[in-house]
């Protein structure tokens, strides 16, 4: 093996016990180019880093365990500080992404692409999931304007200087796409297959959705608004002011009856003030270059090389 790999498998693993040693033979069989695989164990409870300490092959199959559970994000940004080679590849250790699908994603990069995302098309997860994931991704959509069918797929894969041009934080891993292109990355996606979880339990809940919305705007804001932060909250604070003065004008037409439109015209009024400071706030910062720290939001237990 070379000392710099062509390719670098990114995989972030939490109680994937029953998992790993089968997901790791698959890629083997499928990957012929020199490689490297990379897992993060994100604060497992079970035996999951036993198991990946059986799979250790120095320079090869590289691991590293985090503290506790920081999150997958977090888990990401610590496997992509280590990768070496040209293109990464990212997929979750479920196995409900299919490493078989692997050159399919290499070849769509060697169209010209900075990144490819997985389409699970066809989802084999709850319907609670299915659901709260096709609204997250139509909002996306007509948020971001990058139309993408399945924005969140963990199954990824990016050229080396898209990885390490990410500085993600909180739970963006589900932006990647979107970060990607605001940097000017060309971005695409291919239809992949979604195998049932066999093993374990699925990480995640409906509740992600909502979580999912409040980082959305956060990325708007990043991608659509960055150097003019103002321009973002102003547009909101318009918006609050306007039903403001709608409230008004209906309190104003009906009299003293209408009290609770009274109430939502100051509450509107209020919102949006708010906003515009924070936005005169925000600009000021940006202005004024109080960058953010570079100091990891995830703590290292455990290396091997």
């Amino acid at each position: 093996m070379s000392l710099v790999p062509r390719l670098s498998i990114v995989i972030p693993v939490h109680n994937e016990q029953d998992t790993v040693q089968e997901l790791t033979a698959r890629i083997v069989e499928v990957v012929k180019t020199d490689y490297e695989l990379i897992f993060v164990d994100d604060g497992s409870t079970d035996e999951t880093w036993q198991r990946l300490l059986q799979l250790y092959r120095a320079d090869q199959v590289r691991l590293l365990r985090l503290r506790k559970r920081f999150g997958k994000t977090a888990a990401l940004m610590a496997g992509f500080s280590l990768v070496r080679g040209e293109t990464v590849l990212t997929l979750d250790g479920d196995l409900q992404d299919d490493p078989t699908e692997i050159p399919r994603f290499l070849v769509k990069l060697e169209e010209g692409y900075d990144l490819v995302t997985g389409w699970k098309k066809r989802r084999r997860d709850p319907i609670t999931k299915v659901i709260s994931s096709r609204l997250f991704n139509f909002a996306v959509r007509r948020m971001t304007g990058l139309v993408l069918r399945d924005i969140n797929c963990g199954f990824k894969a990016l050229r080396g200087e898209v990885a390490r041009a990410l500085h993600i934080h909180g739970e963006m891993h589900r932006f990647i796409p979107v970060l990607a292109a605001a940097q000017g990355f060309r971005v695409t996606e291919i239809e992949v297959t979604h195998h049932p979880r066999r093993h374990g339990l699925s990480k995640y809940g409906f509740e992600r959705m909502f979580k999912g919305f409040f980082d959305l705007v956060t990325v708007v804001l990043l991608t659509r608004f960055r150097e003019r932060p103002a321009h973002g909250f102003g547009l909101a604070a318009l918006a609050l002011l306007g039903l403001a003065l709608l409230a008004l004008a209906g309190w104003l037409i009906l009299g003293a009856a209408s009290g609770l439109l009274l109430i939502l015209a100051a509450t509107f009024a209020v919102a949006g003030a708010v906003f515009l400071a924070a936005g005169w706030a925000t600009e000021y910062v940006v202005a004024f270059g109080a960058g953010s720290s570079q100091l990891p939001y995830y703590s290292v237990r455990e290396r091997l090389d």
